[in-house]
């Protein structure tokens, strides 16, 4: 059940380059008449290297994937992070290797918008152009329907539903005496109908008593050389996303997928981490230092809170912050109100402002945390709410983050714990870089409204 081919893909990807390769050259042409020796042929040559680079880089991203129930805003959203990614790192390169070379830095800047835009472009004219096709019933996929269980009839409302992907069910075979779809035979007839009507693809839908036929229904459809698709009578239990992995010859569902999983996603979050996290250490080093002595001055005890956190993989982690209470017996089991009378004054305004917050960009620095991701709790709190409030430990299939979804929507403090999660998993299934940079520019608009509690 493929969108596209194999072929297709790598020529998507061949055509690619050449936009790439094209916009790179078309930028360095306006740029090299406008800052004249800044620019050297030699950066066309090694810009033609970025642009396959980033080729290479779609390809570990999936952006060619031939998932066809990938929407068309979330491959858009891939191609820019790609591209978002393979800039970052060249600029990060000029820096250290030719600094005095500021011209290298717009004609990387200009190419890369250049590209992107077009290569939106041509993926929205492709994809619009397929599912115009399909919609007027041109390229349609012919489907056989084999079995006469519910996800068979699911499987017709999703086609239905979804007329862009250009499939046609052309009837069942199934030994039932009623069914939904036009019966064109029994079980024992399947490779004369497969003869008769040659489909595109089978789909076996078939009932739990009925999985000892899967093997010789496969057989006569490999005999004749048509493609087969299985739907999981647990299908039910999958989530929005699932993804298929190999463990030898055995395939093994995932019922969440997570797109951080992917590696190339995976070290473009952690760049963009340590880039921002380094950033954010430099610039506001003085107020660290205003702070540090603030809560030296305003009561006796460490500069800096230490306190136990859940992390990824449920993994127990030290979470920094400036202190902002008077030491206590409760500051490592419970949470804080605004009037809360532990807090010192100048703790009021460094909770107030963020500032105590701070500290915790040496936690993503150190990779026990990222910038975005779901708050870590405590794991008295982590214990407590995973026997009440379901899927409440999903969150922690990814690192903790000091802001997310839930904290820009309002949700943190005294808020709803089932809403927070819900944003949570949103995040954790939705992820991509432009939403993380989305995330990390409302942050500092949301920082003033901090409504917290206190739980013994």
């Amino acid at each position: 059940m493929r969108q596209n081919s194999i072929v297709s893909a790598i020529f998507n990807a061949i055509l690619d380059l050449i936009i790439n390769i094209g916009a790179i050259y078309t930028s360095y042409l306006i740029l090299a008449k406008n800052l004249g020796a800044g620019l050297s042929k030699m950066s066309v040559a090694v810009s033609t290297v970025v642009a396959f680079a980033s080729v290479m880089l779609y390809f570990i991203c999936d952006i060619y994937s031939a998932k066809i129930d990938t929407k068309l805003h979330k491959q858009i959203l891939k191609l820019g992070g790609a591209q978002l990614f393979i800039v970052s790192v060249v600029i990060i390169l000029i820096v250290i290797l030719i600094p005095q070379k500021t011209a290298y830095y717009y004609l990387t800047l200009v190419s890369a918008v250049m590209s992107y835009l077009v290569l939106s472009l041509k993926h929205i004219i492709v994809v619009k152009a397929t599912h115009a096709t399909r919609k007027n019933k041109r390229r349609i996929k012919t489907v056989l329907i084999v079995g006469n269980s519910s996800s068979g009839k699911e499987y017709e409302k999703q086609i239905n539903e979804n007329p862009h992907l250009g499939f046609e069910i052309i009837g069942c075979v199934c030994d039932a005496k009623q069914t939904k779809f036009k019966k064109l035979g029994g079980y024992s007839e399947l490779d004369s109908v497969i003869k008769e009507y040659n489909p595109s693809e089978v789909v076996l839908a078939l009932s739990s008593r009925e999985e000892g036929m899967i093997e010789h229904l496969i057989s006569i459809c490999d005999n004749n050389g048509i493609r087969t698709a299985i739907i999981p009578q647990a299908y039910r239990y999958f989530k929005s996303k699932c993804q298929v992995d190999m463990i030898g010859n055995m395939p093994i569902i995932n019922t969440r997928d997570i797109p951080l999983d992917n590696i190339a996603n995976a070290v473009m979050k952690r760049v963009m981490d340590i880039i921002v996290s380094l950033i954010v250490i430099i610039l506001t080093s003085p107020i660290m230092l205003f702070a540090m002595i603030g809560v030296k001055l305003s009561s006796p005890g460490p500069v800096i809170f230490k306190q136990k956190r859940v992390g990824k993989n449920n993994e127990i982690f030290t979470m920094y912050k400036f202190r902002s209470m008077k030491v206590n017996e409760m500051q490592d089991t419970g949470w804080t109100t605004n009037d809360d009378p532990r807090k010192t004054r100048f703790g009021t305004f460094l909770r107030k402002t963020g500032i105590d917050e701070l500290p915790q960009f040496f936690n993503v620095l150190f990779g026990s945390m990222s910038i975005i991701g779901p708050r870590p709790e405590l794991p008295n709190f982590v214990e407590e709410y995973s026997k009440t409030i379901p899927l409440y430990k999903v969150k922690h299939q990814v690192k903790p983050g000091i802001t997310g979804l839930a904290q820009i929507y309002g949700f943190r403090g005294d808020t709803s714990i089932e809403r927070r999660i819900e944003l949570d998993i949103k995040y954790i299934e939705d992820w991509s870089i432009f939403n993380d940079i989305k995330i990390l520019f409302v942050t500092p608009f949301k920082m003033f409204n901090r409504n917290e509690k206190y739980v013994k």
